[in-house]
């Protein structure tokens, strides 16, 4: 709750595992004990079992943008280590964000569906669905954005 409501400017901060299960919940749920404690736990369960990835939304180039499809556009890491090394050496001040991915372990890579294509919402839950296989994107994308389209990325170590 600290955290929730910091005044602008405090520097106090949750780690990114605590973030991304406090954020996947619905705004009602955010201050509900259980549920937190919930979430995170699911969450811990989903990154032991290689079941999350770190997403670096890399939109830009040379002031062109670059859209989703482009091999560029984003790159997707492993693990919070693999993402932070990466961003030491390529964005210092960039940021990654972590995301469940749907239907197993991620590897090698991830299939990307992004249910609005103009949006740069990243960090925000839904903002893309990942899956482990193309199959399981597939079978998603029938039962529920029939229309969209979905793109694979590899995953960095």
């Amino acid at each position: 709750m600290e955290w929730r409501y910091k005044a602008l400017g405090d520097r106090r901060s949750i780690p990114a595992e605590l973030h991304a299960a406090v954020t996947s919940l619905p705004e009602a749920d955010r201050s509900d004990r259980q549920r937190v404690n919930e979430a995170v736990r699911r969450h811990d369960t989903a990154r032991r079992e290689g079941r999350t990835v770190w997403l670096y939304l890399d939109d830009y180039e040379n002031g062109e943008s670059r859209t989703i499809g482009d091999p560029e556009w984003v790159k997707v890491f492993a693990s919070g280590g693999a993402a932070g090394a990466w961003l030491q050496d390529n964005d210092p001040e960039g940021v990654a964000w972590e995301y469940e991915v749907e239907g197993g372990p991620a590897q090698g890579s991830v299939w990307l569906c992004l249910p609005d294509p103009a949006s740069r919402a990243i960090g925000e839950p839904d903002w893309i669905k990942l899956f482990a296989s193309n199959e399981r994107a597939q079978k998603w994308l029938e039962g529920n954005e029939p229309k969209r389209d979905i793109w694979q990325y590899p995953v960095q170590e």
